[in-house]
């Protein structure tokens, strides 16, 4: 009886050591042993919490433009300083909006600047003179002063306002304003008003 109880005692370890052989090789198979590398779907887990799949480098986001310096020269000495209104022109072509790239793209030139209520900058530009008498000018007179609320707002954009000022567009004639508007970031919300 007391051999029996040891081959019995011998089978049942043998059984356990078996078991755990076993087991040992489905864990191995599974990708927990073997000779540490690890699998495809743990690579890419990894790979994935590290922000890059499959060998590609992580996206980057784009770096936003840095907003342009402003011109930090008088109205005075804008207008009078050959190459501003050009100047002028290409930074509203770059960062405008719809509306001040139309806007502008009517003026031609600086034409001067002159000390009323407030400083000013004149503009010469191709818009129309309008007919106060003919049918239908209070409307054509609103256009215009929207447009030049525009153009306003586009040389806020540009130049550093030290002072409310103003900015004055001539007609293609030269004689009559086809708008003011004073000169800041809002001027379109404030309808052209320095108030």
């Amino acid at each position: 009886m007391g051999s029996s109880k040891s081959s019995r005692d011998s089978a049942i370890r043998c059984g356990i050591l078996m078991a755990v052989v076993l087991v040992c090789s489905m864990v191995s198979a599974c990708g927990g042993g073997d000779g540490g590398k690890p699998d495809t779907a743990s690579a890419t887990r990894h790979s994935a919490a590290s922000g890059v799949a499959d060998g590609s480098p992580k996206p980057t986001r784009p770096k936003p433009k840095p907003k342009p310096k402003k011109v930090t020269l008088s109205l005075d000495e804008i207008a009078n300083t050959p190459g501003t209104f050009e100047q002028f022109r290409r930074f509203v072509a770059e960062h405008g909006t719809a509306h001040e790239k139309k806007a502008v793209r009517h003026l031609e030139k600086w034409r001067g600047f002159s000390r009323k209520a407030y400083p000013a900058i004149e503009v010469a530009s191709d818009y129309p003179t309008v007919d106060y008498e003919a049918d239908g000018a209070t409307d054509e007179v609103m256009a215009l002063e929207k447009e030049s609320q525009y153009i306003a707002e586009a040389f806020a954009a540009w130049w550093r306002i030290d002072e409310p000022s103003v900015i004055q567009v001539f007609d293609r004639g030269g004689r009559y304003t086809a708008g003011t508007s004073c000169i800041r970031t809002d001027s379109v919300d404030k309808e052209g008003s320095c108030l």
